[in-house]
């Protein structure tokens, strides 16, 4: 049985782009779903109980994106906050990155060893990806951050970059290593990752 993975990240705390991600993977049969970060938007706290809340019910693995650590800065110290106790306290804890197998899954740069959390908002230039693909030669790394979805690897020392369209399937067995930026759920868009036949492919949630 093929165990597909559902990729989702910035939903920036519109509810129903989670909902619809999350029915998309289920009629995938996906048997395990990530939220990349950015679930939260800082500017409206307010909407982060109905957010995490969805994530939690569902069992969705999620990694702490720059708005998620922002809304716990601004408002764990408060008297009366629009987030809940529980909802703050869980925030804090989530972690800056997650592994599947030969995945990693972050919210935008993967060098939080030197970045600490700048390594939420650091951008993803040749640069970053060249060094990626030196330092860690075996891996994939699915991030957010960038709302726009596209896969990038090194075609011998160039770098090369691919834009994901909707309803692409692209297998990634030759160009691992390589870092996918899933796309933002703010324009409707996630991706699904079959492991076993190593393949993704980009989709609309509506």
């Amino acid at each position: 049985m093929t165990l597909m993975i559902g990729i989702m990240a910035d939903s920036h705390g519109q509810a129903d782009t989670i909902r619809d991600a999350l029915v998309v993977f289920a009629d995938a049969g996906c048997c395990s779903v990530y939220h990349l970060g950015d679930v939260c938007d800082s500017t409206h706290p307010e909407t982060a109980n109905t957010c995490m809340r969805l994530l939690q019910e569902r069992r969705v693995k999620i990694i702490k994106g720059n708005n998620d650590q922002a809304i716990v800065a601004n408002l764990s110290d408060r008297a009366k906050s629009p987030v809940s106790a529980e909802v703050l306290q869980t925030l804090k804890k989530l972690e800056l990155m997650q592994y599947y197998r030969n995945a990693m899954f972050i919210h935008s740069l993967p060098f939080i060893g030197e970045l600490g959390l700048s390594s939420m908002i650091g951008s993803m230039g040749a640069q970053e990806i060249r060094r990626f693909c030196i330092e860690f030669p075996r891996r994939i790394l699915f991030r957010g951050h960038s709302h726009n979805p596209e896969i990038a690897w090194l075609q011998g020392r160039q770098v090369s970059v691919q834009a994901l369209s909707a309803g692409l399937q692209l297998n990634l067995s030759e160009r691992i290593p390589c870092v996918v930026t899933c796309g933002a759920l703010t324009r409707g868009l996630c991706l699904i990752w079959d492991p076993e036949e190593n393949y993704i492919e980009s989709r609309l949630i509506r």
